[in-house]
């Protein structure tokens, strides 16, 4: 009786190897997903999502600790001050100074948690990107119609 079974040729393989080392797939977060929205939903909310972006705005009051979650990339927009002492996978421990008004973009960041050890509430919100390329479309609805009108006379 015959095998249907084929062997991998080596060059194939080693293609396999290549692509599979390639930095475009090595750059892939490596890490668990935690949706701060769903372990907790009485701190974070999502304001808006799409195929773009996802803004959510974080509140947490003095004494309050959220639970362990993860963040992609993202920028946030510092709406109410305060101190934040930030736990991470690791063990390390450090507070941080959340300044009302500041914006920052971040990269990814791994599993962690925050409380607030101020005695202000803070709150913050992040817009996290999913997709950097927007459709000339989109802009049509805030263009005016004089506006309109002067681009379709050049």
């Amino acid at each position: 009786m015959k095998s249907s079974y084929r062997l991998v040729r080596p060059s194939c393989l080693i293609q396999l190897i290549l692509v599979l080392m390639s930095p475009s797939v090595l750059a892939q977060p490596q890490m668990d997903e935690i949706d701060p929205v769903v372990v907790s939903p009485d701190m974070y909310s999502v304001q808006l999502e799409n195929e773009h972006v996802r803004v959510i705005e974080y509140q947490i009051a003095p004494g309050e600790q959220d639970n362990w979650h993860t963040h992609p990339a993202k920028v946030s927009y510092v709406v109410s001050g305060g101190s934040l002492r930030i736990t991470t996978e690791e063990g390390e421990s450090f507070v941080v100074e959340e300044v009302t008004g500041s914006t920052t973009w971040f990269g990814a960041v791994g599993r962690h948690y925050g409380e607030n050890v101020g005695t202000t509430p803070v709150r913050i919100v992040f817009m996290e990107i999913k997709d950097i390329v927007a459709e000339g479309e989109d802009l049509d609805k805030y263009r005016t119609a004089d506006l309109k009108q002067q681009e379709a006379a050049q």
